[in-house]
């Protein structure tokens, strides 16, 4: 490629110039991009470590409730156990019923008594 003129070279130096130009403003709007990306990247990095830390903060209450309720129903449950056995020591209905004749029967206030001039007069009119 022999060097002619300095006129003929104008149009090809001016479009080389004019494409460099274009590719550098290409690369920086890339650079750009990648800069905007890697700061949404960023971002989304420290919203998911939060996240994260709330989600475990969350099981660790969770599991502190359930132990509580573990706790609490263990009790229930221990109370349960005691209250049947009051219960099996308990009187039954008809056992009360059974008691409550008993004391009708010998009960004073119900009683009719009799008293000793009252049995000496009985033998008298008996001879």
């Amino acid at each position: 490629m022999a060097f002619r003129g300095g006129t003929q070279n104008v149009p090809v130096t001016n479009e080389m110039i004019k494409r460099l130009n274009e590719n550098t403003r290409r690369i920086r709007s890339l650079e750009e991009l990648n800069r905007l990306l890697e700061n949404k990247n960023d971002s989304m990095e420290e919203r998911s470590l939060e996240n994260r830390e709330e989600v475990r903060e969350r099981f660790e209450e969770i599991e502190k409730n359930l132990k509580d309720l573990n706790i609490r129903l263990m009790k229930i449950e221990n109370e349960n156990q005691k209250l049947r056995k009051s219960l099996e020591k308990a009187v039954t209905k008809p056992e009360l019923e059974e008691l409550k004749n008993f004391i009708d029967l010998i009960n004073p206030i119900k009683m009719e008594f009799i008293t000793k001039e009252e049995v000496k007069k009985m033998i008298r009119e008996f001879r």
